[in-house]
């Protein structure tokens, strides 16, 4: 039986924290082994910790811009590879639901990162990740 091992992707840097979590700036990325779902982990305190996913794997139309400020705090230009996350949430129904609206935006040269809050109407911070399955009881 296999085990499920978890990859340890790096070490990340949030120079203003993240929100409601401001005096943490230091996190580990972690994946599961072959699974859609990382573990963004401070290393500051063991207890706070943020599952995350790309956003682009779940939601194929979702798209926005990086305003001048962003890639300038985070050091990005053009040829700078970026990753995109999004911090999802298990709530009281077992419903899943993604924060489309304040993705988590990572320089992967500098391992800076940042969660910002998007001007889109269109994206919610409980956008369910899965469609609800429906069962037939007869």
């Amino acid at each position: 039986m296999n085990e499920n091992q978890q990859v340890e992707l790096g070490k990340l840097f949030f120079e203003d924290g993240i929100p409601g979590f401001s005096h943490l700036q230091f996190f580990q990325l972690v994946q599961e082994e072959e699974s859609p779902f990382f573990l963004i982990q401070s290393t500051e305190e063991k207890d706070v910790g943020f599952w995350v996913i790309n956003p682009f794997s779940f939601f194929r139309t979702y798209e926005f811009l990086l305003s001048s400020v962003i890639k300038e705090a985070l050091r990005i230009d053009e040829q700078t590879p970026i990753a995109i996350f999004s911090i999802i949430t298990v709530r009281s129904d077992n419903q899943v639901t993604a924060n489309l609206k304040a993705p988590i935006v990572v320089n992967l040269t500098n391992r800076m990162g940042k969660q910002i809050v998007l001007q889109e109407e269109s994206y919610s911070i409980r956008q369910p990740l899965f469609e609800k399955q429906t069962a037939d009881y007869e």
